[in-house]
């Protein structure tokens, strides 16, 4: 889109893989191990009964690889967008076919589960649009009655921060009958826009060129407040040309340096909770299709992750 942007992103140390191979799963968690990454949030994709996009995460249940995960139900939209919004509908969530009651009982194996992340003695399950669920603080209750009915014990429920017009929470956390909520971003934080001619961008281009710096120092500010019922979060960059080429939404600045001071920012604003209190999440370990990547790439080498172990 513009001279030196980083595309294609390409991996170096474990190359091109395959999810269903056991190795690739533990070549990643040594890779984890090494610079600190003390655990995976799956996104999963339950579809009004229907799991789509699910052999990873049940290959690793079904394995004995030691990796601490726990699960984001993505309970958006598919649509060619990839945004989750209603334009031109792959695959819809339809809460009257299926309810999202039953959602719980198609994760409780994965509960069960001596590797799932525990706060407190409590499996930590994340909703990512929680108010595109009907009537969800009676949802929420079900879900806790029924996993202490199967033996899973206490859940500890996470919205994820997402605007409201996302169908992001829309009361507050204990008024949701949730426990937390944790950032994700871009979605949120400040988007300064940087104008096409600033980076020559091609005349083709019609999508969005963002600055990461920006995105970053809005941040930091917010750390300053950080509410005591929200996890906090940052993102190694986010550029899916790879989906959009044309239309993509593209933050340029991204460095390893830049994400290591905003990470160390994030980890002193929770070092004075409990000690199982202390999350921060990363967006993302492999989302190579939006350009968040912590695993090594040929531009960056082991850049992201050294920051992350630092």
């Amino acid at each position: 889109v513009y001279v030196g942007h980083e595309q294609p992103l390409l991996p170096t140390d474990l190359g091109f893989y395959d999810l269903r191979l056991d190795a690739v799963r533990d070549a990643q968690q040594a890779l984890a191990e090494r610079f600190g990454v003390e655990g995976f949030m799956y996104y999963y994709y339950w579809f009004a009964g229907r799991r789509l996009l699910s052999m990873p995460i049940e290959k690793l249940v079904a394995g004995d690889t030691q990796k601490t995960f726990c699960l984001m139900w993505a309970n958006e939209n598919w649509t060619r967008r990839w945004d989750g919004r209603e334009s031109d509908l792959l695959i819809g969530q339809d809460y009257e076919v299926v309810p999202a009651t039953r959602f719980i009982d198609d994760i409780v194996d994965f509960l069960r589960d001596p590797r799932y992340l525990t706060v407190d003695g409590r499996k930590v399950v994340s909703i990512y649009r929680i108010s595109q669920i009907p009537n969800y603080p009676a949802v929420i209750e079900h879900w806790r009655r029924r996993a202490r009915e199967a033996g899973v014990g206490e859940l500890l429920l996470v919205s994820v921060d997402v605007a409201r017009d996302f169908d992001g929470l829309d009361r507050s956390v204990a008024q949701a009958g949730l426990d937390a909520r944790h950032w994700f971003p871009p979605p949120n934080p400040k988007w300064d826009w940087i104008d096409y001619g600033q980076l020559g961008a091609d005349p083709e281009f019609t999508g969005n060129l963002l600055s990461y710096g920006a995105l970053v120092r809005d941040m930091e500010g917010r750390l300053q407040k950080l509410p005591s019922d929200t996890y906090p979060a940052v993102m190694v960059n986010f550029d899916n040309t790879a989906r959009r080429q044309w239309t993509a939404d593209i933050w340029h600045g991204s460095n390893p340096y830049t994400f290591r001071r905003w990470l160390s920012a994030t980890a002193r604003a929770v070092a004075d909770r409990a000690p199982e209190h202390r999350l921060v999440f990363v967006n993302a370990w492999n989302e190579w299709a939006e350009g968040a990547v912590l695993e090594p790439t040929v531009r960056h080498g082991l850049g992201y992750l050294c920051a992350v172990r630092d």
